[in-house]
């Protein structure tokens, strides 16, 4: 494994143990929505400058942006570690244990290391470019899968009543009719993961922000996937609508009929 894998594992796996000893403190039926926003807001600030802190000591030199404490860097000439402590935060807000740290190191605008966790039951997926992804330190593939009618397929819910968000709606509806079966496990990004491993056979998501997207699309790639925006187009930007899956499923996955 990468040296940089390394230290991005363990500064994701500090952070993930310390998200739930937090947690465990914390009494969501006794609170409030405000006390339950500033737990959630006093987390990911807090839990994003620790592992932002615990880089910077490794790579004084590097760049770091993070979802909610923004930019930290100015060094063109270096890489930029991008951090996001929960993807996905309606999860963490009720207690789905389903969600995940993201880290991801660019060169330019592509994503050359990439983790992400969930630190509720320990899943662990990495990849450095040309090298391939793992999941807890086992290599991984997407699966063969040729029918979409066999297949498990993940999706999230888009955000919003305008055109973009109705189009994926019937997407989906259309999806429905032709999958095996659905499932939404809420994290775009560990959905995403779940496809490069062949738990999902496939998946479209919406509202893929820039975390997500450079950390989980380099694993994702790594194990074979293949990724699109639903209109077909490989080049993807955040926040993307978009297919991911084994090659052989993502003509059936566009497909409008």
């Amino acid at each position: 494994m990468q040296p940089m894998v390394n230290l991005a594992l363990r500064a994701a796996r500090n952070a993930g143990q310390d998200l739930i000893r937090r947690l465990d403190r914390f009494d969501a039926a006794k609170s409030t929505d405000l006390e339950k926003a500033k737990f959630i807001a006093d987390c990911t600030i807090s839990l994003e400058k620790g592992i932002i802190f615990e880089l910077k000591k490794a790579l004084p030199e590097h760049n770091f942006a993070g979802r909610e404490t923004g930019h930290n860097g100015d060094n063109r000439n270096q890489p930029t570690w991008q951090v996001c402590v929960i993807d996905d935060l309606a999860n963490f807000r009720v207690g789905i244990p389903s969600f995940a740290i993201i880290l991801a190191c660019l060169n330019g605008d592509k994503a050359e290391h990439a983790v992400v966790i969930n630190p509720i039951n320990g899943d662990e997926f990495s990849a450095s470019r040309g090298r391939g992804a793992q999941l807890n330190n086992r290599r991984i593939r997407c699966g063969g899968e040729t029918n979409l009618s066999d297949a498990i397929a993940g999706y999230t819910q888009p955000l919003g009543n305008n055109e973009a968000a109705f189009d994926q709606r019937e997407r989906l509806m259309r999806l429905m009719s032709k999958a095996f079966d659905l499932r939404n496990i809420g994290s775009n990004a560990l959905s995403m993961c779940y496809v490069a491993a062949d738990r999902f056979q496939g998946a479209l998501l919406s509202n893929v922000d820039e975390f997500a997207l450079n950390a989980a699309g380099l694993i994702a790639t790594e194990a074979g996937c293949l990724l699109a925006d639903v209109s077909g187009q490989p080049k993807l930007r955040a926040p993307a609508n978009l297919v991911v899956t084994n090659p052989r499923l993502l003509k059936p996955m566009l497909a409008r009929d």
